[in-house]
């Protein structure tokens, strides 16, 4: 089953020049697998470069890359690229809303990050909402790095098989908690759907 749509990862540096874990791998193996998963993968080390390649990933002809796939260190509602260190460089959910503010119509946006939507649900809405999203997607707990990263591999192929409206996306988040539930209780994973 081919799929008409794809995947724009937005990734920041893991663990480290000396480490090369990347998302590159997956999202190989998702093109060239039956559901023939399309993406864009670009690295971004500052806030800076995570504000402009979201802009690029706004424009029309990316359209067909409607997933966006945040692949970025994470604490509570910040993403940290780079020097975590240096508050500047954090992109906090506000900030990111503002960004996105009206933008993600049809879009599902999934953050790899631990912990990004470990805060209240109505916070959570409140994102969906503004941003006028058709999904979010990301964890509430401290996540090991292979293992969901396998895990989000399968949601996103679960995405790939259902057409990205209501219905489609709601199924597929029904087959994730039915297929994969003891994993989403323990990753503390949050499906929410643009009502």
């Amino acid at each position: 089953m081919a799929s008409a749509n794809g995947v724009f990862c937005i990734e920041a540096d893991w663990f480290g020049l000396a480490h090369p874990m990347s998302m590159k791998p997956v999202l190989d193996l998702l093109a060239g697998s039956d559901a023939r998963i399309p993406f864009v993968l670009r690295d971004a080390a500052t806030r800076a470069e995570i504000e402009f390649y979201l802009r690029r990933w706004l424009q029309a002809r990316y359209r067909r890359y409607d997933i966006l796939w945040m692949a970025i260190h994470t604490r509570p509602g910040e993403l940290l690229p780079g020097d975590m260190r240096k508050p500047e460089e954090r992109l906090g959910i506000d900030a990111l809303e503002g960004l996105l503010q009206g933008k993600c119509r049809g879009r599902i946006l999934h953050f790899s990050g631990c912990r990004y939507f470990k805060m209240p649900p109505s916070r959570v809405a409140r994102f969906l909402r503004t941003t006028r999203a058709l999904c979010v997607s990301g964890f509430t707990r401290e996540v090991p790095w292979l293992e969901a990263t396998i895990f989000e591999a399968y949601w996103l192929t679960l995405l790939s098989y259902e057409a990205r409206t209501r219905k489609g996306v709601r199924e597929a988040a029904r087959l994730m908690r039915r297929e994969q539930g003891p994993l989403c209780a323990r990753y503390g994973f949050v499906i929410r759907v643009a009502g």
